[in-house]
């Protein structure tokens, strides 16, 4: 009587957990899974804010590459000017109604005013060009050409003298070449340097954005990559040590339950919990059959 009695106990039991067994098998697979959907979300973030950031550096070297360009064509712009204004000195000296290095009627940068303003608007506009990311390189020429350029203009002054003294074309000459020439060279020099050192912080720049693009692309890659293989390789041990041993199991206990098949699951596991949880259901199962063959 006893035996029966656990028996029906034992399938109302049963019956009662059907469901909720179901439920809890599926449940556990959907927490695995979103939580590998999780990961894969924060691996995806992780790239993006990557690229985001390469976006961001890259824009502020493209930036910084357009204003080495500005400075490169300034200091072009005031080769040019020194160039024609000292050319055009040298063409008034040459002049028989020479003024003092200033010839009325002569080109427009030979004059004093025109050059001392345009000279220094480009030195303004370079100044304007310089941020944060200039090399010292860069500041420390542009300071230099403004001082090679004051002195320049205060040696030009000498050449009032020279009409004061009514000096001759060979007098005006050796004047031009022996001390004029020196600082206009220096002044040339300076400007160059200053050039040069534009146009090296333009390559150093240049070099920067490839070497920006691999070095904020490849880890977003490589990220994805490992984090899409490491979801991959959890989720397939995952499924196969817990999530299918717990399915066959269960299954095996509705087999029995509902037509009486012999309960033959088994669980590759090396002897971990579901191994010791799969041989502790197919005891209880030949238990039962025992006594319900006794009874």
């Amino acid at each position: 009587m006893w035996a029966k009695s656990y028996i029906i106990l034992c399938k109302f039991a049963l019956m009662k957990r059907k469901k909720s067994d179901k439920r809890r098998v599926r449940s556990i697979k959907r927490k695995v899974g979103a939580g590998f959907t999780v990961l894969a979300f924060i691996l995806f973030f992780s790239s993006i804010v990557s690229l985001f950031e390469y976006t961001r550096m890259n824009r502020v070297l493209t930036q910084q590459i357009e204003e080495n360009v500005n400075s490169v064509n300034i200091a072009r712009e005031l080769i040019i000017l020194t160039e024609d204004y000292n050319m055009g000195v040298l063409d008034a000296m040459s002049e028989p109604d020479f003024d003092g290095g200033f010839v009325t009627g002569g080109p427009a940068n030979a004059t004093n005013a025109v050059f001392i303003k345009e000279f220094g608007q480009t030195m303004e506009d370079m100044r304007r060009s310089f941020t944060q990311m200039t090399t010292f390189k860069e500041k420390n020429y542009a300071d230099s050409v403004l001082l090679a350029y004051t002195a320049y203009m205060q040696v030009l002054r000498e050449s009032r003298d020279l009409d004061a003294k009514n000096a001759d074309f060979q007098t005006r000459q050796d004047w031009y070449f022996d001390r004029l020439q020196p600082f206009y060279m220096k002044l040339r020099n300076y400007i160059r340097s200053l050039t040069n050192a534009s146009q090296q912080a333009l390559l150093e720049n240049s070099q920067r954005v490839d070497e920006t693009f691999y070095r904020s692309i490849t880890p977003a890659i490589a990220s994805v990559v490992v984090g899409l293989l490491v979801v991959i390789l959890f989720n397939y041990f995952i499924n196969f040590y817990l999530i299918n041993p717990l399915i066959k199991i269960n299954k095996g206990i509705q087999g029995y339950r509902n037509f009486r098949k012999d309960y033959t699951v088994s669980v590759d596991n090396n002897g971990d919990e579901l191994d010791q949880l799969n041989s502790s259901v197919s005891d209880i199962i030949e238990d039962h059959k025992s006594v319900h063959k006794q009874s």
